[in-house]
């Protein structure tokens, strides 16, 4: 993504991971009116192509992100600079759509689904990726109206579909500031106030449901207004389908989306939740799904013969996978922009995403074969029909000093684990249950419970690692289990899962894969489901323990 700025201080600013610019934006100075810079040596004529002209030097010439290159008039006089930033999604790069362009030449390949719930479109920003879009909007779509914030829009589009307003990058640092409110950052008093205004009046647009506005926020962030729009996922919503192979003449009325992507290290439960996502808004566009995760990186996978999928589940569709590579009308994930945890790019899925999961919805789809339903009755503790207290104990990389050395804020706010051991015994206690089924991946934590509960202790026979967090390098716990049968393995973890769900109250120490899916089977029948906080007390009504 190449992004204009108006000069840059001698002194430059870093990016903040937060912040709603997609690079660094820095103020107009003497240094650059003169037409100088970071780089210089490379100065760029104005032109309505500018901006595939810096992407295309930046990748031949392997340019570093975050420098700057003048760009001038036909004078030769200094305009504004113009930026290099890589797409970033939950600390991953994504797609740069580098071939854009070829593939905008083609209407029948392009996706319109979600461009056409809209008849205006508001861009906060000029930056390469909207004025694309807008570009597009008025040679496939004329009747649909563009407004760019910004007055630069001017130098890269013209005609009577797109206006552009005079500001100067005013409306992209108010979006900044309307994020960090929505997120609960501190903000002075008439930030807030402003803010308030400017959510009221987004909402108001989005009521409407025919204005669109689209942001240039390089990291992940999903507003909670339905209107906004990251400009890399809209081109996502336009591109992801572009590559179709036709097999066979079997299905000519249907088009096939087979999931074949990899998993990189993603645990079973978000591998579940990702490909129920996937399913249904393929669904919904009337696609047929078809899973097949044969793809390494996968922790699960034991040979690429094999498809992952069913080592545990049931097909998703009716059409078999020997008879989706015999179809006339195929979209390959591998050969797409369809990846496992797209719920960071792409604007379909994330209502699926973000919904809760319902136990009876998610039944229909993800189903558990024979085989994996007799492997779980075998494993299940038979002890389980009485009164039992479930407890999740994540451990391994979740622990606090792991989160600390990948500066993951989220994890930092973990309960210790004699807090939390002492949180159990309590409603135990309190509850009067005679057994503790505990589910955890961390052999400490495990022979912690172990020696304190003893023979009232329950769980299922798996694989427990320890590492020590303090004195070593950071590795996840896919890095650590040496799975030898991912098949084993999994099922282990959905019988943990399963043994969850048939206690009868559920307390855990973080909100992780296996209390999701455990809550969802469950289906809301938990007389007590607690997360446990770092400042927990016993009730003051009961004594201490």
């Amino acid at each position: 993504m190449v992004t204009t700025s108006k000069g840059m201080r001698k002194e430059k600013r870093c990016h903040d991971q937060n912040s709603q610019l997609p690079t660094i934006f820095i103020e107009h100075d003497e240094f650059e009116k003169k037409g100088g810079g970071v780089n210089g040596n490379k100065a760029f004529a104005i032109s309505e192509d500018l901006f595939i002209k810096v992407r295309d030097y930046v990748h031949a010439n392997q340019v570093p992100e975050g420098v700057h290159f003048p760009v001038l008039d036909e004078d030769g006089l200094f305009l504004f600079s113009v930026c290099f930033a890589e797409n970033i999604a939950i600390e991953s790069k994504q797609t740069d759509f580098l071939d854009y362009e070829k593939r905008f030449l083609e209407k029948e390949n392009l996706d319109f689904s979600l461009l056409n719930q809209y008849r205006k479109f508001v861009f906060v920003e000029t930056e390469e990726y909207s004025i694309a879009l807008a570009k597009l909007l008025q040679k496939y779509c004329p009747e649909k109206r563009c407004l760019f914030l910004d007055q630069y829009a001017r130098f890269f589009i013209k005609g009577n579909t797109v206006r552009t307003l005079p500001f100067k990058q005013i409306a992209g640092k108010s979006m900044v500031l309307l994020k960090r409110w929505i997120q609960g950052r501190k903000l002075g008093f008439l930030q807030r106030v402003f803010c308030l205004f400017l959510y009221k009046f987004v909402k108001c647009l989005e009521k409407r449901n025919k204005v669109c506005i689209v942001v240039s926020d390089r990291d992940y962030y999903s507003y909670p207004i339905a209107n906004i729009y990251q400009s890399t996922k809209m081109m996502y919503s336009l591109l992801w389908c572009g590559n179709k192979k036709t097999y066979g003449n079997r299905k000519e009325d249907k088009a096939i989306v087979i999931l074949d992507y990899s998993c990189l290290k993603e645990g079973l439960v978000s591998i579940i939740k990702s490909t129920y996502a996937h399913i249904k808004w393929i669904r919904e566009k009337g696609y047929i799904p078809v899973v097949n995760l044969h793809t390494y990186p996968n922790q699960y996978l034991n040979t690429a013969e094999d498809n992952m999928w069913e080592y545990f589940f049931e097909p998703v569709s009716e059409v078999s996978l020997r008879e989706a590579y015999e179809s006339k009308n195929v979209i390959i994930a591998t050969e797409n922009d369809i990846v496992l945890v797209e719920e960071k790019i792409n604007p379909y899925q994330e209502k699926w995403w973000k919904q809760p999961l319902r136990a009876d919805d998610l039944q229909k789809i993800v189903r558990l074969n024979a085989e994996t339903k007799q492997y779980i009755k075998e494993k299940m503790p038979k002890e389980l029909s009485g009164k039992v207290l479930g407890v999740v104990m994540r451990g391994t990389d979740y622990r606090k000093e792991a989160a600390e050395i990948k500066k993951k804020e989220w994890r930092k706010n973990i309960v210790d684990a004699d807090t939390f051991l002492q949180a159990c015994i309590y409603y135990k206690d309190k509850l009067g249950y005679e057994k503790i089924f505990l589910a955890t991946e961390d052999a400490e934590y495990f022979e912690m419970f172990r020696k304190f509960f003893g023979d009232s202790l329950l769980s299922v026979e798996q694989e427990r690692v320890s590492y020590d967090y303090k004195n070593n390098p950071y590795k996840e716990v896919s890095d650590l289990m040496n799975k030898k049968d991912g098949r084993i393995a999994g099922r282990n973890y959905l019988a943990a899962i399963e043994s969850l769900t048939q206690c009868d109250a559920l307390i855990y120490n973080i909100s992780c894969g296996a209390v999701l899916l455990a809550e969802c089977w469950n289906d809301s029948k938990y007389k007590l489901c607690k997360l446990i906080q770092p400042n927990w007390e016993p009730e003051a009504n009961v004594s201490s323990l």
